[in-house]
């Protein structure tokens, strides 16, 4: 990986890596462009969030909202799944109808292209080592790049959609998520006919749901689950590539100086990236320590396992989970289609169709895979520091390594 093009963050690249904003956390993450599409197909405007473009992706949605509902072309498909093809002809406002194909077609190709560009851009940003800045002040927000766990965001999004996204540190992506999310719940009576569902009463959790509007909900539930675990994966991701760079730089030009002393201990540890680690350096210095004799270095780690769940430990953006959330998709919506008709109604139906979907894209994943897979990602060490300090010294300095969280230590012998 190339380093130290760029000595401070305060000189603006060519191509950026990143951004930290009150607005939120974005980053030109490489992804695959046939996810991107796939998204894009399940509904307008989430192949764009996807990526990254969430202004494209909130213009979709909203028109996907408007002219889908306007055309009713959710209860037309639903009806076409149960085989009432000439209530489906009915139902259809064709005026409506004929706008949404161009659209459609060109939410799929758009979300593709703009994949490979930003791909492109993060090849790009990787040659010129583009700076970040870890953390912006406003008087509206505090935000700060740092490590999440992934699978806490999924949770918040099970819970609510939009929370994970909030979680996650993008305001703005989470407040549209759950604004929406709200609007379509109170549009196709969700909440009602979910509340009568688990009470048993399901033929009036069956009358009292919108087809045209609850047909919504399966894709944005699954999508705001997905993009939760991805979308905190990739802070993650950007916080690590930050604080490599400031390490690599730090290190360059503590070699400069005479590093060379009598009667000094060195203490050797290691340290996965977070903020700890820098807090590390600070303390050291502020015990006494000279800032040349603290060397931090980050480690590449050899990886020849795929994961299934990442976690804030490990991420190989290699997520197993696509097909799964794929899966999760397509049965959800399924079952909601047909709950409609079967006795556990559309709620019930389409909970189970999401989560046998999961499982199911799951284990075909699993079945393609030529790699061995582990459900958890396991701990790594990330970064390596030395300590020259003197012997009197000695002791502080392990407290404080073990204070801020050191992976393990050792004393070199003399």
């Amino acid at each position: 990986m190339p380093h130290r093009k760029f000595q401070s963050d305060n000189i603006k690249p060519r191509y950026a890596k990143g951004k930290i904003s009150v607005l939120g956390i974005n980053s030109v993450y490489p992804r695959t462009p046939w996810i991107a599409a796939w998204w894009s197909v399940a509904f307008p405007g989430f192949g764009h969030m996807y990526i990254g473009k969430y202004l494209h992706g909130f213009v979709l949605i909203i028109w996907e909202l408007v002219v889908n509902s306007q055309s009713n072309l959710n209860m037309a498909i639903a009806l076409s799944f149960l085989g009432r093809f000439e209530e489906a002809k009915a139902q259809l406002n064709q005026d409506w109808a004929l706008l949404y194909v161009a659209v459609y077609a060109y939410c799929i190709w758009d979300s593709y292209r703009c994949t490979v560009e930003v791909n492109k851009s993060h090849i790009l940003s990787e040659v010129e080592d583009a700076p970040i800045s870890p953390s912006e002040v406003s008087y509206f927000d505090v935000v700060i790049l740092d490590k999440r766990n992934p699978w806490v965001g999924m949770v918040w999004s099970i819970l609510s959609p939009g929370l994970g996204q909030l979680y996650g540190g993008s305001t703005i992506v989470g407040t549209f998520v759950l604004a929406w999310w709200i609007f379509v719940c109170y549009k196709a009576a969700a909440v009602r006919a979910g509340l009568y569902s688990f009470l048993g009463d399901f033929s009036s959790a069956a009358a009292m749901v919108d087809w045209q509007w609850f047909l919504f909900l399966p894709s944005m539930y699954a999508f705001a689950i997905y993009h939760a675990y991805v979308s905190v994966n990739e802070s993650n991701t950007l916080f690590d590539i930050e604080q490599i760079r400031y390490l690599r730089v730090r290190a360059a030009n503590l070699a400069q100086l005479n590093t060379g002393e009598n009667n000094t201990v060195k203490i050797v540890a290691t340290f996965e990236h977070s903020p700890f680690v820098e807090m590390v350096i600070h303390d050291m210095e502020k015990l006494g320590v000279p800032s040349h004799h603290i060397v931090a270095l980050p480690l590449e780690n050899l990886e020849s396992q795929t994961h299934i769940l990442d976690s804030i430990h490990r991420v190989d953006g290699r997520s197993i989970l696509d097909g799964a959330m794929m899966g999760a998709t397509i049965f959800a919506v399924l079952g909601a289609v047909y709950g409609f008709v079967l006795y556990w109604g559309p709620i019930i139906w389409g909970l189970l169709g999401l989560v046998g979907g999961f499982i199911l894209g799951l284990i075909i994943e699993l079945a393609v895979s030529k790699k061995k897979v582990t459900v958890f990602a396991s701990r790594k060490s990330e970064v390596l520091l030395e300590v020259s300090c003197t012997p009197s010294l000695l002791d502080q300095s392990i407290k404080i390594l073990k204070k801020r969280r050191a992976t393990g230590y050792t004393v070199k012998p003399q």
